[in-house]
């Protein structure tokens, strides 16, 4: 072994560069350091929450519903089915009905839900109002197509006629809520919603 292999260690500390006169804006936009005074700008959407907000809000309101419609309904018909009377047999019953009947409302609520809210946020961004006549232009226009299409994609494996009517039972919800707020003075359509 020799001696004379020069390692990085035995010369001493290492030396940084100077970094004085790197500019952090140049080097990291993300961090957002601002140089000079400049007015800040917020982004302002005119229809209120985005589509993928409104999609998330109304899929998880219409899943706790459902459920919990749901749910109320098991524990009615497992406390009319309850083959006994005995506490643990009747506990035993209300629980099973409460599971089944609350997730399975749960599960089709939520989904209506999501899928509505997807072809509603679809057809708001494709400005899907503005293809129809100017006597068809509502603000319920695009709700109503959500519902329909909604409805007719939900139950579409169970055939046309299924589909046709889930998408009419659809379109029926949203005729009776614009004609709800059409009724109540004062009450503009869509907007009270809290999705």
């Amino acid at each position: 072994m020799s001696s004379d292999s020069s390692s990085s260690s035995s010369d001493g500390p290492v030396q940084l560069p100077s970094l004085g006169n790197l500019s952090l804006k140049t080097v990291a936009p993300a961090l957002q350091v601002k140089t000079q005074s400049e007015p800040d700008y917020l982004d302002f959407d005119v229809k209120g929450r985005g589509m993928w907000e409104k999609t998330v809000a109304s899929a998880g309101w219409g899943y706790l519903g459902g459920t919990v419609t749901g749910a109320l309904y098991g524990l009615r018909t497992g406390a009319a089915s309850t083959p006994n009377t005995r506490f643990k047999v009747r506990m035993n019953s209300l629980l099973n009905h409460t599971g089944r009947y609350g997730s399975r409302f749960g599960n089709a609520v939520g989904c209506v839900a999501l899928v509505y809210s997807l072809i509603e946020g679809s057809l708001d961004k494709a400005d899907a109002d503005t293809y129809f006549p100017e006597a068809l232009q509502t603000p319920a226009l695009n709700p109503a197509l959500a519902a329909l299409l909604g409805g007719s994609l939900y139950k579409s494996s169970a055939g046309p006629r299924v589909a046709a009517l889930a998408g009419t039972i659809g379109l029926g919800a949203v005729g009776v809520t614009y004609a709800a707020s059409n009724v109540v003075p004062g009450a503009k359509f869509g907007s009270t919603s809290f999705m």
